[in-house]
């Protein structure tokens, strides 16, 4: 999308003060306004890459303050998706993903993604019953997606959901999914070699 400015939506920086809870006290919110974004007042309907990184990775240090960047992240991804459902768009999107079950929330996963951006792009590839590749770009800070889909496997019913960085080159993210087998209608044969 070259030319196209990268655009974060008004839902995602929602969810992340939300995210941030009882930890957005004044030094936290004056932060965010240096990093360009006021969390006390009216939310713009978008904003560029550049103020979601910066507003992310002070989540981080205040959600995680001990943690490296990458890790403090993933504790934002998790507590994100929790902020999001209480958005109306977030709302919506997480009573689907309950129905769905694991298998269906991953299958919509790019469209999933998109709600919050105007940029980013997800490949799904299963490679299991209960284990997937999904390879999404451009990832800035790969520890929030760990702890995004983490947190969105628990929710549409998956069972010890594991989410490892595969690897990371250029600005693509490659994760390995996986959790436990169940009983559920949602299960899926094995893939086809």
């Amino acid at each position: 999308m070259p030319g196209t400015e990268r655009l974060v939506f008004q839902q995602s920086f929602e969810g992340l003060i939300r995210a941030l809870g009882d930890q957005l006290d004044e030094p936290c919110a004056q932060q965010l306004r240096e990093a360009g974004i006021d969390p006390r007042g009216k939310l713009s309907v978008a904003y560029p890459l550049e103020v979601w990184v910066e507003s992310l990775k002070l989540a981080a240090s205040v959600l995680a303050p001990t943690s490296p960047l990458e890790d403090g992240a993933e504790v934002v991804g998790r507590r994100f998706l929790e902020g999001y459902g209480a958005t109306l768009i977030g709302s919506a999107l997480l009573a689907g993903v309950r129905l769905l079950g694991p298998h269906r929330m991953l299958e919509r996963m790019t469209r999933n993604l998109r709600t919050g951006t105007n940029y980013l792009e997800a490949r799904l590839e299963q490679t299991g019953p209960t284990r997937y590749v999904l390879t999404c770009r451009p990832v800035v800070v790969a520890g929030f997606y760990r702890g995004l889909f983490a947190a969105g496997l628990e929710m549409s019913g998956a069972k010890s959901p594991s989410v490892v960085l595969m690897r990371s080159a250029g600005d693509a993210a490659v994760y390995d999914l996986t959790w436990q087998g169940d009983k559920t209608a949602d299960k899926r044969p094995e893939p086809r070699s």
